[in-house]
């Protein structure tokens, strides 16, 4: 389901096209570090938040959301989405499938995320400072070392043509 007139498209020279609306982010481990936000990833977020619809999912593990929460929405269009206990793979699975995985990237580094990065249209996975699970690592289209790093390939999109061509 598009939800909106946000849309990135990207046409590979080898005949692949994405047709992007959404933008799916696990919180910890991908965008903070020990319940802090990573340097530069909330201004990526704002200008990002433009042109996509941007989610947030957590399980909240450093009771940091609330003040994370006022820190996205100042002046940045991302909803955050705080999931059940039980199994998050499932629910962030299930939160893709809502959205329309044809028309959605999925970011994150956990095993948790596993299950989203192999379905979205497009996978990320974030070998950041609190690492990455193999799971993930397996299954995702794209890696890269820094959640900044994954941010500015939708801000410089011939770095994702370059990396996806075939």
């Amino acid at each position: 389901m598009i939800n909106g007139n946000k849309r990135i498209e990207i046409d590979l020279p080898c005949g692949i096209f994405y047709d992007l609306s959404n933008l799916i982010l696990d919180l910890n481990g991908t965008l903070t570090v020990d319940g802090e936000f990573i340097d530069g990833v909330v201004e990526r977020l704002k200008t990002i938040s433009r042109v996509l619809d941007v989610y947030v999912l957590t399980a909240d593990t450093y009771q940091s959301l609330e003040g994370l929460t006022r820190e996205l929405r100042d002046g940045c269009c991302v909803n955050v989405h705080c999931l059940e206990s039980g199994r998050g793979d499932l629910q962030k699975l299930a939160f893709l499938e809502e959205l329309g995985r044809e028309h959605t990237i999925a970011i994150g580094n956990g095993c948790n995320d596993a299950l989203m990065l192999k379905e979205a249209a497009l996978g990320v996975c974030i070998m950041g400072k609190e690492g990455a699970s193999g799971d993930a690592l397996r299954v995702a289209d794209v890696v890269f070392p820094h959640i900044c790093d994954a941010l500015d390939m939708f801000l410089k999109r011939n770095r994702l043509i370059a990396t996806l061509r075939k």
